[in-house]
């Protein structure tokens, strides 16, 4: 017997909202295999046969999941728009926003890592992070190439290896590691010296 799936609509896609914040709720407070999805199920105030007739898998609620991890938690609240003409400031904006976010939120940072390594074993996961960060290496190296071009950033760069290296740089920031106190206080403004066009000499 096919198991009944919910019909589109405002009402069905208000439900799944509801249901993809409580997943994410629950994921970063007790991991992605910790949650359970009756635990879910009752976040949302639902029974577990509706939670799956809304996602008839856990697997289909984490790759929902993983969207709204990325797209409302950590991407909306930096505001990237406002910069986004402007490369370097928005790479400013993007690492000193994700390094707040990340101490205000580490749940959020821990919960990515544990779908980043998931996704080793998860097609759909893996080409859903494979878009993603195909997007993100994109646009900085958009930046990047916008701040060549008037002269702000050194012209002899490889602006596709800068970009690989900047995301290396931010999802190793994000995850928090214990070093000295202080330590990422000038990660963003010794980027630019080092991106910075070479000042002519007299």
């Amino acid at each position: 017997m096919t198991a009944k799936r919910a019909r589109p609509g405002p009402r069905s896609a208000r439900q799944r909202e509801r249901l993809i914040a409580a997943g994410y709720r629950a994921m970063v407070r007790s991991g992605l295999e910790g949650a359970r999805t009756r635990d879910i199920a009752g976040e949302a105030g639902i029974t577990v046969a509706t939670l799956h007739y809304y996602f008839p898998t856990k697997d289909d609620l984490v790759r929902a999941v993983l969207e709204h991890t990325i797209q409302e938690q950590m991407l909306a609240p930096l505001r990237l728009d406002a910069d986004w003409d402007d490369g370097l400031a928005a790479l400013e904006t993007m690492i000193t926003g994700l390094a707040r976010h990340a101490d205000a939120e580490p749940g959020h940072y821990r919960l990515l890592n544990e779908m980043t390594w998931a996704a080793r074993e998860d097609a759909t996961l893996r080409a859903m992070l494979a878009v993603w960060h195909e997007g993100w290496h994109g646009a900085i190296g958009d930046w990047l190439r916008a701040a060549q071009r008037d002269g702000r950033v050194r012209s002899d760069l490889d602006t596709g290896a800068v970009a690989t290296m900047i995301i290396y740089l931010v999802l190793g920031m994000v995850t928090r590691p214990p070093l000295p106190a202080g330590a990422e206080d000038r990660l963003s403004e010794e980027l630019h010296r080092l991106l910075a066009a070479f000042e002519p000499k007299d």
